[in-house]
């Protein structure tokens, strides 16, 4: 066996098993060889032995009986020559040749046929003289001879079965050495198969069982927090590879401590862009520029309507400083700023609401809305001379909540609609500072819900534009 010292463990573990399988199939084969030839022969033996002892009772019982019966008219000749013994005996000796092996084998059963051959000229002889009156005397001289024949022939097949007996005895010891020298060499594989085991336990302790143990370690005290902790890289291939993999997740961590550190700044700057856009001094002095406009024209009911829009806009957008709310109050916060340009705008401006109840228990990202809406308004109604309509619709398809903005606006040009696209796929890393709030809701959404969240939006120019925004179901008690 080549040294184990640059090996993987799979090459180690192939190699093992590739000695134990020959270990195991070798004496098999060996034995299955050895032990089938042998066993055939001696099976051939044993066949042999009963098909001689059979051949001899036959001599000894039939073959005087049935040809007496022939010569004292008990048996015609007729009826003896459909089934004479003596063919009967030469059939049996020729298949009895086809099982042998040795030359004294055929020796003894050429003898045989040789008598064969005598009883069935003496058995000529039997049937030639029946045809003449005078055939008794001659035929009981004939059947001396034939008795003397049979007797032969029957000492001539326990010489046969002797033989026979012999070789079974041989084959018998050849099993028995057989045995003995399987046992020897599958005490020999043993032996082998102890040492190369021994030698890989050594080789495996070394360069499996240590390293496992320093990746464990390293396991635990990343778990402790201390991230700055390496291991050296082993000489097994896989180890090495899951070694390196380790130091390099160890290296992630610090990398994504500092990336998340960073998120949280964005985190904080887009949440700051978006109350800085709610509240600029120029939405709230023309918020309050209508309620004194509105109060000076005696109109209260207006008046009122408006402030409580304008303090429940504010309200939701601070939100006690949480990020989620429910649906509910999400579409509240949108809809008090529609109330609010409605009032301001007059006629010019109409909006519809349309979100099933069974949304409105379901919890999202604050503030994700309002920007959209104000987006239509600003840079798409605000630019027509027609009635502006601003379309505010919810639905749950799946595992996803989405709603649609749809504006009745002068829409985008498809040169800045492109650009508006490749600044969506930029994600996070899309520049905010550019005026559309579309793109700091992008960001927001992404940092939030990851890739489960999206914003498609779609413009003819001239028509109008339409938004379209997904976001994952979040139950009244989930945790987010």
């Amino acid at each position: 066996m080549r040294s184990n010292k640059n090996l993987s463990i799979k090459q180690i573990f192939s190699q093992v098993n590739r000695l134990m399988l020959i270990f195991a199939i070798l004496p098999l084969l060996i034995s299955a060889i050895m032990y089938s030839r042998q066993i055939l022969a001696y099976q051939h033996t044993l066949t042999n032995i009963q098909n001689a002892n059979n051949i001899a009772a036959k001599v000894d019982n039939d073959v005087l009986e049935e040809m007496w019966d022939v010569v004292t008219g008990q048996i015609t000749v007729k009826r003896y020559e459909q089934k004479s013994i003596v063919q009967e005996l030469q059939n049996e000796i020729n298949t009895l040749q086809k099982n042998i092996t040795t030359s004294e084998e055929r020796s003894v059963l050429d003898v045989s046929s040789r008598v064969i051959d005598t009883l069935n000229d003496q058995q000529n002889e039997i049937i030639t003289n029946l045809a003449h009156d005078n055939s008794y005397d001659a035929n009981t001289e004939i059947m001396t001879q034939v008795k003397s024949a049979t007797t032969l022939l029957s000492k001539i097949l326990q010489e046969f079965v002797r033989i026979e007996i012999n070789m079974a005895n041989s084959k018998n010891q050849e099993l028995i050495h057989s045995f003995v020298f399987l046992t020897l060499f599958e005490v020999v594989l043993v032996i082998i198969a102890i040492y190369i085991s021994q030698k890989n336990h050594r080789f495996l302790v070394k360069n499996v069982e240590q390293p496992l143990h320093n990746l464990a370690e390293i396991s635990t005290e990343l778990s402790k927090g201390h991230f700055n902790y390496r291991l050296s890289v082993p000489q097994t291939p896989e180890l090495a590879a899951l070694t390196m993999s380790l130091n390099n997740m160890a290296d992630n961590l610090v990398r994504l401590l500092e990336e998340n550190a960073q998120k949280q700044y964005y985190l904080a700057q887009s949440e700051a862009r978006v109350l800085q856009a709610q509240i600029t001094p120029h939405f709230v002095y023309n918020s309050v520029d209508a309620i004194i406009a509105l109060i000076e024209q005696q109109q209260y009911e207006e008046a009122k309507e408006l402030t409580f829009a304008l303090s429940d806009f504010f309200r939701i957008s601070l939100s006690k400083g949480k990020d989620w709310i429910p649906i509910d109050t999400e579409i509240r916060h949108a809809t008090d700023y529609l109330k609010i340009l409605k009032i301001r705008y007059g006629e010019m401006l109409n909006y519809q609401v349309n979100i099933p109840p069974e949304i409105k228990s379901y919890r999202m990202l604050k503030m994700i809305l309002q920007p959209i809406i104000e987006n239509a308004i600003y840079h798409g109604i605000k630019f027509t001379r027609r009635v502006g309509l601003v379309t505010l619709s919810a639905k749950i398809t799946g595992t996803n909540i989405i709603f649609t903005v749809t504006d009745n606006g002068i829409g985008v040009k498809p040169e800045r609609l492109k650009e508006i696209t490749t600044e969506l796929k930029r994600g996070i890393e899309s520049d905010t500072s550019i005026g559309y709030g579309l793109f700091n809701v992008n960001k927001r959404l992404l940092l939030y819900y990851g890739k489960d969240a999206a914003i498609d939006f779609k413009s003819n120019y001239g028509q109008g534009t339409t938004v379209v925004i997904t976001v994952p179901k979040k139950g009244a008690s989930e945790r987010v």
